[in-house]
């Protein structure tokens, strides 16, 4: 068997400290599930939101200047008269911005594009 068969086919393996391990110890009893069930749980959920950040990103590169002003606007909590009176335009283009960005977002409402942005930092934008 060649090298690289054997090094395919080995179970990979997750090298975590003492302290890690503690905690995943820890979780696992409280679950009555086995510390690499909580491991395996865990690293999947890192790499699912890993996913959707890249998704989000991919979508914030879609967005004009504007859009993105009107996005910055939106997750800090601005209605739309705000947006409007703040960027000196009306609130008819805010609300059409507004609807270009939900649906580039695939998200039915301003709360659900604040959440998909909660961590990010576009102080730069307003």
């Amino acid at each position: 068997m060649h090298d690289l068969t054997i090094w395919f086919r080995r179970r990979p393996t997750l090298t975590v400290d003492s302290k890690a391990l503690e905690a995943l110890q820890i979780i696992a009893e409280r679950e009555q599930r086995s510390p690499q069930e909580v491991a395996s749980r865990l690293f999947e959920q890192a790499v699912n939101e890993q996913d959707i950040q890249v998704w989000v990103i991919q979508r914030w590169e879609q967005l004009s200047p504007r859009q993105k002003q009107i996005t910055a606007h939106i997750c800090q909590g601005n209605s739309t008269r705000q947006i409007a009176a703040q960027l000196h335009i009306a609130q008819t283009t805010v609300k059409s911005h507004v609807e270009i960005i939900l649906r580039k977002f695939d998200v039915n409402n301003r709360i659900a594009l604040r959440q998909l942005l909660v961590h990010w930092d576009l102080s730069n934008y307003l």
